[in-house]
């Protein structure tokens, strides 16, 4: 056994010194040299085994014997030496062992098959277990469908918008079971939502409606201020202060908390300074103007901002998708200079500057006329997406304006603001589609598809009974926010599992709602009264928790009454008094004319009102004696004899 372990020992020593690049001498040479370091370690182990065998246990353990080794002091280190060999060479054996399993695994299959294996468990994980969707929470109350909805980075504020052009904040930390919102704002009256979004702080959120005009609120919805309005006579469009037209998408800077980019009709995107909000000069800090494929005008429905916060996309009506970088040397100055000849007639100092020229130009992305509803950045900044109301979803790379990378379509929707998005490590990506009906007049839900971007295939669907519109998916609770609706109303559908997911709605659900009893408005210290508004003042009592009326509340009440109206009309002296029991100026000048009272000629018989001045016109003749005193002929009267005959 001695000779067995010291061969071990030295085939040990060999391996190291051919490990480290040892000397070169020979086999026998490392044996002897290996030979005295053995003996000198022997002699020092029996020196220790001796003077601990004097020593209490307590300061040391006695050497054993290993295997069948000589006894004695140098028996004893010699078994310890050889005991300390054993475990390194196991050691070794054991590394060598699994170095060799590495290449076979125990039931005989090879690496290929491991692989296989691994992928297919990663690809069941990858298209099953990836999307949070095991339950569903609903926060209906919409009158219109649910178009916009957009989560703060912290994911404690909710903000929801509908066409009708409601706004609702949801706070999940407050929020019970009924999932209701905490308050209601109407940014724009009669105008839809269009899109909205929060700033990377989460201190401020900002909402694009129908009108021209953007506006900013603090994360308890209070309104701090709105874009300013451009000149809507001024043909080109780098020279106005604002938007003319209608927006349709707003985004946030991710990066800078100042800077917010809108979306027009007026066929322009522009960027703005919310740090100068409500200022003089006004907040406009750039215009992009798209490149026009052919003359005329167009509108921008889309903006996109990349991760980093480098490039802004925008979607236009000519069929083209734009990307501008958000600074640089692409930027001009507004400001129009002198016309010298024939004298100065016009300088104006425009503080913003303009951008016309895109620095990647997607020329046929999508057709003629179309809506492009939604454009969404991957986190790599080289992956573009883009939506489209012919209902087709475009997967682009930057670095090739040609031809998208895949193009998907059957995807109906007829809403402007179709959203398209990405998931928290860009595994997926999503959108809407809206319910439809097939050749037998079957009804299809819509539903939200999801698309793998490596395989680049839909993976998923998940049916809403209702068109789907509005969808994010937030990286820090792992939950999905749908907004869905028809004519008929709208809601919003929360996707979330219950092992992965966590905040959001979750809390909120274990939160029981109270119920209302009809024993909360029970009171036994009051009278069993009937309370009757409209009864006499006699018979009225005082309705409970009024304060009583006194002499001064019930002389104002009076004051507060509405005047009796007047009656028009004559008296019986046929004055126009209107009711009033006074006069009036041109009354007063009627009555002395004789044109009112017992004289007033409208109201007389005419003849009797001749006749009536017969007799004073017998006694006094003044106006007919003058005129035919002298000129009256003599009356000569017929008359005849009782015979018949007449007289000469």
């Amino acid at each position: 056994a001695r000779a067995g372990d010291d061969g071990r020992l030295h085939a040990l020593l060999e391996k190291r010194e051919r490990a480290r690049g040892g000397a070169s001498g020979g086999a026998g040479g490392m044996n002897a040299t290996s030979g005295m370091y053995f003996d000198e370690d022997g002699a020092r182990d029996a020196a220790a085994a001796s003077a601990r065998a004097s020593l209490p246990m307590s300061f040391g353990k006695q050497p054993t014997a290993h295997g069948g080794g000589g006894g004695g002091a140098r028996g004893g280190g010699a078994a310890a030496q050889a005991w300390a060999r054993e475990a390194m060479k196991r050691r070794e054996d054991e590394d060598d062992e699994d170095a060799r399993n590495a290449t076979t695994t125990n039931d005989g299959r090879n690496d290929d098959d491991d692989d296989d294996d691994e992928s297919n468990y990663d690809d069941d994980e990858y298209e099953e277990d990836a999307i949070p969707m095991s339950s569903e929470a609903i926060m209906d109350g919409f009158r219109k469908p649910a178009t916009a909805c957009a989560v703060d980075r912290s994911g404690i504020r909710c903000a929801a918008g509908s066409s009708d052009g409601v706004v609702r904040l949801y706070d999940f930390t407050g929020m019970k079971r009924d999932l209701q919102a905490f308050r209601t704002l109407t940014p724009r009256e009669g105008y839809p939502v269009h899109a909205i979004d929060w700033s990377p702080s989460g201190d401020q959120f900002v909402v694009a409606t129908g009108a021209s005009q953007a506006t900013v609120h603090d994360r308890d919805g209070v309104e701090l201020g709105e874009f300013d309005k451009g000149d809507m006579y001024i043909r080109d469009l780098k020279n106005t202060k604002g938007h003319v037209s209608g927006l349709t998408d707003v985004k946030w800077n991710p990066i800078d908390r100042g800077t917010i980019c809108t979306a027009s009709e007026d066929g322009s995107a522009r960027l703005w300074d919310v740090n100068y909000l409500g200022d003089a000069r006004g907040s406009q800090k750039a215009v992009l103007k798209p490149q026009l494929l052919k003359p005329g005008r167009v509108h921008v429905t889309s903006c996109a901002y990349s991760h980093d916060g480098d490039m802004i996309a925008c979607g236009v009506t000519d069929g083209s998708v734009q990307i501008f970088t958000s600074k640089g040397s692409g930027y001009k100055s507004a400001t129009v200079g002198l016309v010298l000849p024939p004298s100065q007639q016009c300088h104006l100092d425009n503080h913003w500057s303009y951008n016309g020229r895109p620095s990647h130009l997607f020329k046929t992305a999508h057709p003629v006329g179309e809506e492009v509803t939604s454009l969404s950045f991957a986190r790599d900044g080289r992956t573009l997406l883009s939506r489209c109301a012919d209902g087709t979803l475009n997967v682009w790379d930057v670095r090739n304006v040609k031809a998208p990378l895949k193009r998907f379509e059957d995807l109906p929707t007829r809403h402007s603001e179709t959203v398209v998005g990405w998931s928290p490590n860009d595994v997926y990506f999503y959108t809407g589609v809206d319910a439809e009906r097939d050749g037998r007049g079957n009804a299809i839900p819509g539903g939200l598809c999801f698309f793998s971007r490596e395989k680049l295939e839909m993976v998923r669907r998940v049916s809403t009974p209702t068109n789907c519109i509005a969808a994010t998916w937030h990286p820090r609770l792992n939950q999905i926010f749908v907004g869905c609706g028809d004519a008929k109303g709208g809601e919003m559908r929360v996707l979330y599992d219950t092992k992965t997911s966590q905040g959001g709605v979750i809390p909120a659900l274990g939160k029981r709602v109270r119920k209302s009893n009809d024993a909360d408005f029970a009171r036994i210290d009051v009278q069993e009264i009937s309370y009757t508004p409209n009864a006499l003042p006699a018979f009225k009592e005082p309705m409970p928790g009024k304060r009583k009326l006194d002499a001064t509340d019930i002389a104002r009440q009076a004051l507060k009454k509405t005047p009796k109206q007047p009656k028009a009309g004559q008296d019986k002296n046929g004055i126009l008094s209107g009711g009033t029991g006074g006069t009036l100026l041109t009354q007063q000048i009627m009555l002395n004319n004789d044109q009112l009272g017992e004289k007033n000629w409208m109201t007389m018989d005419a003849r009797e009102s001749i006749l009536r001045h017969a007799e004073a016109a017998a006694k006094n003749p003044k106006f007919t004696k003058q005129a035919y005193e002298q000129t009256q002929p003599t009356q000569i009267w017929n008359t005849e004899d009782e015979d018949g005959a007449a007289s000469d």
